[in-house]
C-alpha cells in the first residue's frame, strides 16, 4: 500500500480541514478488504485516463459511501474535473505519494458522512493513488511529445492526428471551418544575419502572437521551421479573415534591432474554408496553394482560395 498523506473534513457549512498520520500496511487487515483494494487498484490501473479513472472510482463507491458529486483538482497540471451535485456536506481529501502532490478530491452529498465511512473511504483511496499518478505522468508525455518546445504550439504530430478529427467533426455536424497555412517572410535572412538565437526570439514572439489572436477553442500548430498551421472550428470566411488580420498587424508590430536587415517580421497567409467533401488533405493542400500565392503576390498579405 503506498504511504500517503490523506486530509480529510467532512461539514455542514463551513470546511475544517483535520489532518490525519500517514497509514502503513496493517499486517491483521482484513483479508477480504485487501483484496477489494488490489482488485480495485487493478481494475483502476487499466486506464491512463484521468477523468475515467475518477469517474470509475466514483462508481465503484457509490454503494458503500453514497455521494451526490464529486470534484477533483490537481493544480500543478491545471485540471480540474466536476461530476453530480455539490451538497453542503463533504469529504475532502488531498493526496501525496512521497511528498509529491497528486491533487486533491471532494466527495458530496446531502447528509454528514460517518466516521466508519469517511475510514473506509480513506483505505479505498489509497487504491486511488498509483493510477492518478501514472495518468499525470502519461499526461505530462503526451503533452511533451505533442508540444513544440521552442514556442509553446502544438507540434506537426500533434496536427496530424488531431486536426483531421476536428476536420470530420466539422462536417459531420455540417459546420463551418477555416484552416490556415502561415509563412514568415524573409525568415532566413533574420537566421543569417542576426543568429539562430534571435530567430528562435521571433519564433517564441510570433508564438504569441498567434495564441493572443485565436480563441481557446481555435487550433495553433508550428508546422516545422518558420511556418504555422490554425484551425478554427465554427467559423465564417469573415470571422477567418478577421483573425488572420488580426495575426498579420500583430506579427507587423513585432521589430528586430539590428542594423543588416529591416527591422519589422511579416506574415504571408493563406486560408481556405472547409467543404463537404474535404478530408485533411484536401483542405490543408489548398490552404497551402493559397499562402504560395501570397507569397508569390508580394508577401505579407492574406489570400483565400
Amino acid at each position: 500500500m503506498p504511504q500517503s498523506k490523506i486530509l480529510s473534513s467532512t461539514v455542514k457549512q463551513k470546511a475544517q480541514v483535520i489532518a490525519l498520520n500517514s497509514r502503513a500496511l496493517d499486517p491483521l487487515a482484513d483479508n477480504e478488504k485487501q483484496l477489494r483494494n488490489f482488485q480495485l487498484s487493478d481494475l483502476l490501473s487499466r486506464d491512463l485516463d484521468t477523468e475515467h479513472i475518477i469517474k470509475a472510482f466514483s462508481k465503484y463507491i457509490q454503494t458503500e459511501i453514497p455521494h451526490s458529486g464529486y470534484q477533483y483538482k490537481c493544480a500543478e497540471m491545471g485540471m480540474s474535473l466536476d461530476s453530480g451535485n455539490s451538497r453542503n456536506h463533504l469529504a475532502s481529501y488531498r493526496l501525496t505519494l512521497q511528498s509529491h502532490p497528486l491533487g486533491e478530491i471532494t466527495f458530496y452529498r446531502g447528509t454528514r458522512f460517518r466516521a466508519d465511512e469517511l475510514s473506509n473511504l480513506e483505505d479505498l483511496l489509497c487504491s486511488l493513488i498509483y493510477p492518478i499518478k501514472n495518468a499525470l505522468m502519461y499526461k505530462v508525455a503526451l503533452k511533451s511529445a505533442y508540444t513544440d518546445p521552442l514556442t509553446g504550439l502544438s507540434n506537426r504530430v500533434a496536427m496530424e492526428k488531431l486536426l483531421p478529427r476536428e476536420i470530420e467533426l466539422s462536417n459531420r455536424h455540417s459546420h463551418s471551418m477555416a484552416i490556415l497555412v502561415m509563412d514568415l517572410d524573409g525568415f532566413k535572412e533574420i537566421n543569417d544575419h542576426c543568429g539562430h538565437d534571435v530567430g528562435d526570439q521571433v519564433l517564441r514572439d510570433v508564438g504569441e502572437v498567434l495564441q493572443s489572436a485565436v480563441r481557446n477553442t481555435d487550433l495553433l500548430y508550428r508546422f516545422g521551421g518558420d511556418e504555422f498551421v490554425g484551425g478554427l472550428p465554427q467559423t465564417d470566411i469573415n470571422g477567418a479573415l478577421e483573425v488572420s488580420e488580426r495575426i498579420r498587424q500583430g506579427v507587423e508590430k513585432l521589430t528586430i534591432s539590428r542594423s543588416e536587415i529591416s527591422d519589422s517580421i511579416e506574415i504571408s497567409i493563406g486560408i481556405t474554408m472547409l467543404r463537404a467533401e474535404d478530408n485533411f488533405d484536401n483542405a490543408f493542400k489548398r490552404a497551402d496553394k493559397a499562402l504560395y500565392q501570397a507569397k508569390k503576390g508580394g508577401k505579407n498579405r492574406i489570400i483565400i482560395i
